[in-house]
């Protein structure tokens, strides 16, 4: 927060160099206009290492109906929160359940 707020300080300062203003605006997310970023995409592993499971519980999970999987070419992607949704979709089905702490 602090350094937010030293960057927007220095942004009130640089007012006459409206470039250079628009650039540290949009680094900063201050832009209205701004796309949102991206959602980052897994791959197997980070997806894996994100859900807390090993690969083998991830390849059946991905045998699953419509499970959130992308492809960038031939290697499949994952994005974490799409992937969170479905788990959350699928928490009445057999032998998945969403669970707060350990194993149960």
């Amino acid at each position: 927060m602090l350094l937010r707020a030293t960057f927007i300080a220095v942004l009130e300062l640089l007012e006459s160099d409206s470039v250079l203003v628009d650039r540290l605006r949009t680094a900063l997310g201050l832009d209205a206009e701004a796309k949102p970023a991206a959602p980052a995409l897994l791959d197997r592993a980070g997806l894996a290492r994100e859900l807390r499971i090993c690969g083998d519980t991830l390849d059946k999970l991905r045998r699953e109906p419509r499970f959130p999987e992308l492809r960038v070419g031939d290697s499949p992607r994952f994005e974490l929160e799409r992937v969170l949704g479905w788990l959350r979709e699928r928490n009445t089905g057999a032998g998945l359940r969403v669970v707060d702490g350990g194993r149960r």
